[in-house]
């Protein structure tokens, strides 16, 4: 047998893969991407698996094992984040129910990077809160030191958090360019560029205009905190632990002083979080808004709605495609 007839008798032989490690837990849901990439999520984990074929179609190389997967997160449909990110953008994204000018395959990809991205944002905003509360537990547990306790790089710890808090947004500011391939918004621009667009196409009450309406100071925030930390801009303030005058020991804490937009000196332990949730929030309910914008003219009239908490099949994917019939409706959570 020549080596090209041995290679295409392995590339073109069947047979099975066990996708990850049984700490994974079992294989959920899959989802294929252009035709190219398999996406496979187990309740703990999200593997990537391609074909041989579609990295060597020429068959040069019989080394190459015919099915390559990759752990993408380490996060499944077990985790919250998880299932209110890239799970709700599954459900709602169904091939035939979106408009045909929309790129369903290339929002989930972009979906699954904005999912690695938040998942980069809740471990370096961890990892400073674990450093806050280590630094103040010795501090209180050495008292009597006169030794002030420091982070010491509090303000590159900031950088890094706003620097991914910045991609996030460009990674919805991408997602929202597919939606309206013909609106000619870049991805670079921003969350106000895309309300005003919004308001000329949908008028100033619409629900989704009004949502994103209520983002735009936060997003104006976290742009401009991240420009001043990046520039050593002196609109940004950032403080480790300070002693007061009454001896009181304060928290580490960010000030924005812009002419735009102002924010008071908030603690870091407690801003941070919240941006996390935010990001989290906007990108769900953006989601929702965007899908059903965009959702194709059908027989059942397919509209987004939330999901009683009493019949969903996923606590934590509030939406889902909704068709008006029936008593209640019929809610498509596949």
């Amino acid at each position: 047998m020549d080596k090209k007839a041995e290679i295409d008798k392995i590339r073109d032989s069947g047979g099975e893969a066990n996708i990850g490690t049984e700490a994974d837990g079992a294989v959920v849901e899959t989802l294929s991407l252009n035709d190219k990439k398999l996406i496979i999520i187990k309740e703990r984990a999200i593997y990537q698996l391609q074909m041989a074929d579609d990295i060597d179609p020429d068959r040069t190389n019989i080394n190459l094992p015919r099915m390559i997967q990759k752990l993408y997160i380490e996060q499944g449909t077990e985790s919250e984040l998880v299932c209110r990110t890239f799970l709700t953008a599954k459900r709602l994204l169904k091939e035939g129910c979106i408009n045909d000018d929309v790129d369903v395959s290339k929002i989930l990809e972009l979906s699954l990077e904005l999912l690695h991205e938040l998942i980069a944002l809740q471990t370096e905003i961890d990892n400073y809160q674990k450093k806050e509360k280590e630094v103040s537990e010795d501090y209180y547990n050495q008292q009597g030191s006169f030794k002030i306790p420091s982070i010491g790089d509090v303000t590159t710890r900031c950088k890094t958090i706003f620097q991914k808090a910045d991609h996030i947004e460009q990674f919805m500011i991408e997602t929202i360019t597919v939606f309206y391939p013909n609106q000619k918004i870049t991805k670079q621009a921003h969350f106000p560029r895309f309300h005003e667009i919004a308001n000329k196409l949908y008028g100033p009450n619409d629900p989704l205009v009004l949502f994103v309406k209520g983002t735009l100071h936060f997003m104006l925030i976290n742009r401009q905190l991240r420009n001043g930390l990046d520039h050593r801009l002196e609109t940004v303030t950032v403080h480790d632990f300070q002693i007061q005058p009454d001896s009181s020991i304060t928290s580490p804490s960010i000030q924005l002083n812009h002419k735009d937009v102002k924010l008071q000196r908030q603690s870091l332990s407690l801003f941070l979080p919240n941006i996390f949730q935010d990001f989290v929030m906007i990108y769900e309910n953006m989601m929702a808004y965007l899908t059903d914008k965009h959702i194709k003219p059908g027989p059942l009239n397919f509209r987004v709605n939330v999901v009683p908490e009493d019949k969903r099949r996923n606590k934590s994917i509030q939406f889902s495609l909704w068709s008006p019939i029936g008593k209640d409706g019929f809610f498509d959570q596949s």
